[in-house]
């Protein structure tokens, strides 16, 4: 599979509404330590795919597929990050259901922003776009899709929101959710985990997203998993995280973009909140 660079940041609505995160540390499958940034950190373009639990912010080492912890959030207070997203130049935001935060990418400290505006739905969908897709070292905006499908711009030094779309429904009339995260590629376009109905126990979809009006089409039947909170992108792979539940843990998977399907990578105690990466992320043509 190839793929244009794209920009990519996460998370969304079904499960994370909590003001805590009980499992959140690392686990056997997150490294720590003075080597924590090896064995991928000696290469030119190492892996700059973020995820995250709700108070640990983790990094993906693309040679192992295995997470590697970058260090706990600081200033949430009682929230839980819901997604990050990471601009052209590797600057770091990250949303809670109330607040805007910049994100340090090498200790996961987080410098309060702004309050999100009053009566903004749960925000827990995140990522930069390219105003122009086909120029994405161009001007971008910062997106966030909520729990009932509706997409925002929003300001991150002053907090305010601006409906610009809304997922819609299916052609049969359902509600069309954010699921996971919003995924824009340049030659592509743009991308989500989603939803459908009121079912949220369902399996999530991957969709393609119209920046007209942000209107989803399902691309084939179900990627198999719920809560896919956060969507990365490295080289020739899209990766899924899942938040599988309390005790549960969380996976890795890898998307098909062409037919929505999941393959699992692996699978540990970190349960998956969001996810992001750089907008420059290196592809294989």
């Amino acid at each position: 599979m190839s793929l244009l660079p794209f920009l990519v940041l996460a998370a969304t609505a079904c499960g994370r509404a909590t003001s805590g995160d009980p499992d959140g540390g690392g686990g056997p499958d997150a490294s720590t330590g003075p080597d924590a940034f090896r064995p991928d950190a000696d290469i030119a373009d190492f892996s700059k795919v973020y995820a995250h639990s709700g108070t640990v912010l983790y990094r993906l080492d693309t040679t192992t597929l295995m997470p590697v912890e970058v260090g706990p959030f600081t200033n949430l207070g009682t929230q839980s990050m819901t997604d990050i997203a990471i601009d052209k130049n590797d600057r770091m935001l990250g949303v809670t259901l109330t607040k805007v935060f910049e994100v340090d990418e090498t200790t996961g400290a987080c410098t309060h922003l702004a309050d999100l505006e009053l009566g903004t739905p749960n925000v827990t969908s995140l990522s930069f776009v390219p105003v122009d897709l086909n120029q994405p070292d161009g001007t971008e905006i910062l997106v966030a899709a909520t729990d009932d499908g509706s997409v925002y711009q929003l300001d991150p030094t002053t907090g305010a929101s601006t409906l610009i779309g809304s997922y819609g429904t299916t052609g049969n009339g359902q509600l069309i959710r954010s699921s996971g995260d919003i995924v824009a590629v340049r030659g592509l376009g743009i991308l989500a985990t989603v939803t459908v109905g009121d079912t949220l126990t369902d399996p999530d979809y991957l969709a393609l997203i119209d920046p007209a009006d942000w209107h989803a089409t399902l691309l084939g039947s179900g990627a198999s998993y719920d809560k896919i909170f956060g969507v990365g992108f490295w080289r020739d792979t899209i990766y899924g995280f899942v938040d599988l539940g309390a005790g549960a843990g969380g996976a890795i998977i890898a998307l098909d973009r062409v037919t929505g399907g999941a393959t699992l990578v692996n699978q540990g105690t970190v349960r998956w909140y969001g996810a992001g990466v750089t907008t420059n992320a290196p592809v294989v043509d």
